[in-house]
């Protein structure tokens, strides 16, 4: 494959609010850190790096200021160009964004093909993705529109993605779409109908086409505030899908980080952040602390224990992992009123307790979901913040 005029966009303009409060507005999902060594974002540049895409042919989508500092701060050490960061109106959306980006891409090279990805998902990316993306690309060069889905084996992710519905006796090398060509979401009867019929793929928001292809069926209609759909169904005559059997996580929620991070092998707690850990009795637990933070934990068992900060002040979540609606209904709080991080507070929660701080003034402790936790929180002689989260047989009553 000729990677000459091969091209990635990535669409990086949302806020991951599932992921509450790892991702916020003035850190979102998509520059959280995914592992030791990347961010979500920085993992995307390196998987298309490692397939020969230039780094100076990834362009990065952003909608605000915030989200450009951060680009620019995480992905030029990568080798990506400061130019190559680029500023839209978040009236656009995900798919005005692929547009865009075709425009632009065009403007420095008349022949490329783009692979276009969302910013903050988690692809494991073994032989499976790159025959897949190949196959994505080859088709593209023939002026075709590809999207990359991925076989699932999990109820629970194959209920929460939209899926590609193809012909298996079309690949050569991608499916013809038949049917009714999109199912989005499907409920638990459909998704595990789709998943034993064997010709759908789930939609991992990756999709190949040339710049040519885009900007010419875009040059005369207004693509700002358009649908996915609308993009899909103004290229109908042109679709292909191409399918892998890669790992593949939209890590929307926090049990899906959870699922992907690694783990410890006897009780399989996953740490992450920049700060350090201390665990006992736990399991199957989430554990995050942002740089400068210390999380001691005691006795939680599937549950998520986040130390982190917003606008300076120092926050501690501990939620049910499966709680992902209430988290993002918090998050959805916070952006409505970010008063919320003035107070403590409790959403589906009962028997917890704040048992004090020397910083309480400025640290906010929130439940979601859990029952007989104490959390304390204070400054240790050092400077660093440490927060002691415990579960207890019986709450007691707050203390000053």
């Amino acid at each position: 494959m000729d990677k000459t005029h091969l091209w990635v966009a990535i669409i990086a303009g949302g806020q991951g609010t599932r992921l509450f409060p790892i991702s916020h507005p003035k850190c979102p999902k998509q520059f959280c850190q995914l592992d030791e060594d990347n961010t979500f974002i920085q993992a995307v540049v390196e998987n298309f790096k490692l397939i020969g895409v230039k780094p100076t042919q990834i362009l990065i989508i952003t909608t605000n200021d915030n989200q450009t500092m951060l680009a620019k701060d995480q992905c030029l050490p990568r080798g990506v160009l400061s130019q190559n960061i680029i500023q839209v109106s978040p009236n656009l959306g995900y798919a005005g964004s692929m547009i865009e980006a075709a425009k632009i891409i065009k403007e420095h090279d008349d022949e490329a093909i783009i692979i276009n990805t969302p910013s903050d998902q988690y692809v494991d990316p073994n032989d499976s993705f790159y025959i897949a993306i190949e196959d994505a690309v080859h088709a593209a060069m023939e002026n075709k529109a590809v999207i990359v889905g991925v076989k699932v084996n999990d109820i629970v992710t194959a209920m929460g993605c939209g899926h590609a519905i193809y012909d298996e006796a079309t690949g050569n090398p991608c499916f013809d779409l038949v049917g009714e060509r999109f199912i989005e979401k499907p409920d638990r009867a459909k998704a595990d109908k789709l998943m034993r019929q064997g010709n759908s793929a789930v939609n991992t928001g990756i999709n190949v086409w040339k710049a040519k292809l885009i900007t010419k069926t875009f040059a005369k209609r207004s693509y700002h505030g358009i649908g996915t759909d609308d993009l899909m169904e103004a290229l109908e005559s042109k679709l292909k899908v191409a399918v892998g059997t890669f790992e593949w996580h939209d890590c929307g929620t926090l049990k899906s980080l959870y699922e992907i991070a690694k783990k410890t092998p006897n009780h399989k707690n996953a740490s992450l952040g920049g700060g350090t850990f201390e665990r006992n009795n736990c399991r199957r637990s989430l554990l995050y602390a942002a740089e400068g933070m210390e999380l001691r934990v005691s006795g939680s068992e599937d549950d998520a224990i986040i130390f982190t900060s917003i606008d300076e002040h120092p926050i501690v979540v501990v939620a049910k992992l499966s709680d992902s609606q209430k988290i993002k209904l918090l998050a959805e709080d916070y952006l409505s009123h970010e008063e919320i991080l003035s107070d403590d507070f409790s959403m589906g929660a009962r028997n917890n307790t704040v048992l004090g701080s020397n910083v309480s003034e400025e640290t906010v402790v929130g439940f979601v979901g859990v029952e007989d936790y104490a959390v304390y929180v204070h400054r240790k002689s050092d400077g660093m913040l440490e927060a002691v989260v415990s579960q207890q047989l019986k709450a007691k009553s707050r203390t000053p």
